[in-house]
């Protein structure tokens, strides 16, 4: 009898308490049917509020640990690890994984402490990492040297740099120390500042360079365009939006038919001068004719310069460059092939060189515009079928190639500035040595890229008066080694 009274009086204060609520579940809009394509901007699911207070929210809790392990934040605690198995960058999508992975998402998250610890590491063992890596990870570091900027700064006048971008140029120094080998110049000029500038490698002539750009701007050049429309035709059109990564401009590729834009069957006298400290890269002189350059920066003005501008989240708009992409035809390749190919190395550990890749990225840069640092990728050799289709590698399916060598044809030479800057590591830890390379009309910068070890970092430092006209394009080997007879 006792214990029954007890129960009731047990049962009767229990319904006094306060209830604990179940769950709500939130009503999800759109319902997962499993066919709604996933949002790609975060203004879609929550408002810039919304996201402001949230992250308010946990930076403030971050400061009290005992109080995120409280019984009141066990649902935040939940909802903060769903999100982070959600996350697939960073650090998160690299546990247990290598150490390329490791120092990708550690760059991801700008962790850059960690990824100098694990470039450290990657050192120690003598591991190398792969060329789409060490692209990647300079990219998204996204360095300027402050060249452009300093007109005086190869003479050791110092740059203003903020706080974080010495701690990225810490980072690029280490990741240029597992790539690539140390500088052994003894005359390079020393500075404990993160790059050290040094002199100008300077092959122009004396005499006065010519007007090209005036002769832009007049349309005079124009004069020296393709006739005929049939000449330089469309052969494909990428929207903006479907470009990787999606821009606000179309992708055209245009191409030409034989001697619309003329080679000289005898071109003029080439001489090939190597880079005293920088391994690997040389400047061949006079590969083109002042009017062969004419020639091909007027075709490309007589259809227009598209501008380079990548689709931001942020909505700002940036101008990379204006370009011309032109896939030459083989008429053009034959002849420019035979003028520089006893300028570039024969055969790479067994792998025979080819050509050059007939995919010509034709740039205009003006003030403004600068090429940050970067390691070019290797590229297959384009080509076009009968029917005008552009293909993107036209290699032979049973002789695959791929380019290990950079072939930068510049234009022109009467602009300010603008030189293509290599940087190598000194011997001082955390500095760089930037080696500044000075445009040449007709001649081409070669040097290697393709694989991790010896590719070169390097920028396309502002131009700070008048207008750069420049060829991007490949020197392309086979893939496999050839086998020995």
């Amino acid at each position: 009898m006792a214990k029954s009274k007890a129960a009731k009086r047990k049962r009767n204060a229990q319904v006094d308490l306060p209830q604990k609520l179940p769950k709500a579940v939130p009503n999800l809009t759109p319902p997962p049917d499993g066919g709604t394509p996933e949002s790609t901007h975060v203004n879609a699911v929550v408002s810039d509020e919304e996201l402001d207070i949230t992250i308010e929210t946990l930076a403030a809790l971050a400061q009290y640990p005992s109080v995120t392990k409280s019984k009141a934040c066990k649902d935040l605690r939940v909802a903060v690890y769903d999100f982070r198995q959600a996350c697939t960058t960073g650090v998160n999508t690299a546990e247990g994984a290598n150490l390329t992975a490791r120092i990708t998402g550690a760059l991801a998250d700008e962790k850059y402490i960690e990824a100098r610890i694990l470039l450290a590491e990657m050192r120690i063992r003598k591991e190398q990492p792969k060329i789409g890596a060490l692209c990647r990870w300079v990219r998204d570091l996204d360095v300027v040297s402050g060249l452009s900027t300093q007109p005086k700064a190869h003479d050791n006048a110092p740059v203003k740099r903020s706080a974080k971008e010495m701690e990225i140029l810490g980072v690029l120094d280490a990741i240029l120390r597992v790539s690539t080998p140390i500088d052994t110049n003894t005359n390079a000029v020393d500075s404990t500042a993160p790059i050290a500038f040094q002199s100008i490698w300077d092959l122009r002539p004396s005499t006065a360079p010519l007007p090209v750009y005036a002769s832009v701007l007049d349309k005079s050049i124009l004069s020296e365009a393709p006739r005929s429309p049939s000449a330089l035709r469309v052969i494909e059109r990428t929207p903006g939006p479907l470009r990787k990564p999606p821009n606000h401009h179309p992708a055209i590729l245009y191409t030409t038919a034989p001697n619309a834009v003329p080679l000289a069957p005898v071109g003029p006298p080439i001489t090939y001068h190597a880079h005293p400290a920088v391994p690997g890269l040389g400047l061949a002189l006079n590969v083109l004719s002042d009017a062969e350059c004419k020639a091909i920066i007027a075709a490309g003005e007589s259809v227009n310069f598209l501008p380079d501008a990548p689709l931001r989240e942020d909505g700002d708009i940036s101008i990379l460059a204006h370009n011309f992409y032109w896939i030459i035809d083989t008429t053009f390749h034959d002849m420019l092939w035979a003028r520089v190919s006893p300028y570039v190395p024969p055969s790479i550990g067994g792998r025979l060189v080819r050509g050059i890749n007939r995919r010509f990225r034709v740039y205009r840069y003006v003030p403004g515009a600068e090429y940050r640092c970067h390691i070019d990728g290797a590229w297959p050799p384009s080509g076009i079928l009968p029917d005008d289709t552009y293909v993107y590698d036209s290699s032979p399916e049973d002789k695959k190639q791929s380019s290990m060598y950079t072939f930068l044809l510049y234009l022109n030479d009467e602009f300010e500035g603008g030189e293509t800057t290599f940087f190598m590591p000194a011997p001082r830890e955390g500095t760089l040595n930037g080696y500044p390379v000075r445009p040449v009309m007709g001649a081409v910068a070669i040097f290697p890229h393709g694989e991790s070890n010896g590719a070169l970092l390097h920028e396309g430092t502002g131009v700070r008066k008048g207008a750069k006209y420049i060829i991007r394009t490949d020197v392309e080997y086979d893939v496999k080694p050839c086998e020995e007879g």
